[in-house]
Parts: C-alpha cells; structure tokens; sequence
C-alpha cells in the first residue's frame, strides 16, 4: 500500500525537472548558462527523490511485519520495563527466609501494570512463602507465608528440592546456551513417573516467542524444547 506515494513522488519529480529544461530551451539568449545550472538543479532533485522513495521504501517493509499477539505484545511490555534480573530477584527472594530455597519464580505485574517477581520460596521443613520483588527497583514489596498448606504439601515441597541435583542457576544457564534471550520463569516441578524438572522460559526479544525447556534436575540434560509462538 506505501510503494503508490512513493512512485508518485518520484512522477512529480521528474515532471518538475522536464518543466525546468523546457523553460531552459526556450530562452535561446541563456541556453549555454541555464544548461549548465538546470543540470546540477536536476541532479539535485533527483537525489532529493531518491532519498525519498529510500524512506518510503523502509517505512513500507517495517509496516509489513508481522503484527505481535496479544502475549508477545504483554512480553514486550514487561520485559522493557523490568530493570531487575531474575536471578537477582531470585536472591533476594530467598534472603526473606531463613534457610530458604527458590521453588520457583515468574515475572508478571502488579495491580498497576508494573513488572514484578513472583517467587515461591520454601524452608527447612517445606514451609512455603509467597515473596513479591519489585521488577524496577529490587525491593520486597511481599512475603507471605502460604496459609493453606498442610504436611503433604510441605513433604512434596522438600521432595523436589532434595531430588535436584543441579541449581536454578544452573538450569538458567543451559536454557539460554540452547536460546539467547530474557528469563522469565524458573520453575522446580516433577510430573507422574517422571524425573523432576526445572522448567525454564526464555522469551527472544527479536520476536518475543517464549520457548520452555525442561530440564532434568538431576544431570541437567534437556528433556523436552516448547516454543509458544502465540
């Protein structure tokens, strides 16, 4: 739809120019000096129009991207807007427990649409603690304790911390070595006869595709590669 102006730009320049060589031959008293001038006038409007259609040219090719879903677009947003790491936000979710370990975390926003951290930190005994860290400045802006978790639920948190041999730093690392890009979700998880994982999220800011990888826990291998490209 842009290659039309662009075409009709450069009619109107050349039709000027054509304009101005007609005057020139008409003049026979100044022909030798207004050819002379009329040509360096030409050459320069014709770069002008040259310049022109470059522009148009990449306006039009950038308008022909595709457009971003509704997902890549909120990744985009968050992922602009958060100045904190997860791995620092990770740190700093852990240091609000004593003796905690990261479950997991993900970034999402708070109430007013601010990037924000949302880690599950657990204890010695399998207490597990909702801690909330600022996407922009760092700071706990959370830290409660889950009211509805009983001993079972205590058990399978202490379970998946003891059956992971490697980090969620670790796990973070072999994730983005297989995709560059931003974490946004670090995750301890086991599924039915299965080993248990760290489910990592890696969003390429190029396109704002999220791939999941879950990695095995206990040797750290990649078990299973997702890409979502909604």
């Amino acid at each position: 739809m842009h290659s039309a102006p662009v075409k009709r730009s450069n009619r109107l320049a050349r039709g000027r120019a054509v304009g101005v060589l007609c005057a020139v031959a008409a003049s026979l008293s100044l022909l030798s000096a207004c050819s002379s001038d009329d040509g360096d006038d030409t050459s320069s409007g014709t770069k002008q129009a040259d310049r022109a259609a470059e522009q148009a040219a990449a306006t039009a090719s950038a308008s022909a991207s595709p457009r971003l879903s509704e997902d890549q677009a909120e990744r985009r947003k968050l992922i602009t807007a958060t100045k904190v790491d997860w791995d620092k936000a990770a740190m700093t979710a852990e240091k609000e427990v004593s003796g905690g370990k990261l479950l997991e975390i993900e970034l999402g926003d708070d109430d007013q649409g601010n990037p924000e951290w949302d880690a599950e930190v657990v204890a010695s005994d399998g207490t597990s603690t909702d801690v909330r860290i600022d996407g922009v400045t760092g700071k706990v802006t959370k830290s409660e304790k889950d009211k509805d978790q009983d001993a079972g639920d205590k058990k399978e948190n202490t379970d998946k911390l003891a059956a992971a041999e490697i980090t969620s730093m670790k796990a973070a690392e072999t994730a983005t070595d297989r995709k560059k890009g931003t974490v946004t979700s670090v995750g301890l998880d086991d599924s039915d006869g299965g080993p248990t994982v760290w489910a990592v999220d890696v969003v390429t800011p190029a396109t704002w595709v999220k791939t999941t990888f879950d990695i095995d826990a206990g040797n750290g291998k990649v078990l299973h590669e997702n890409i979502d490209r909604d």
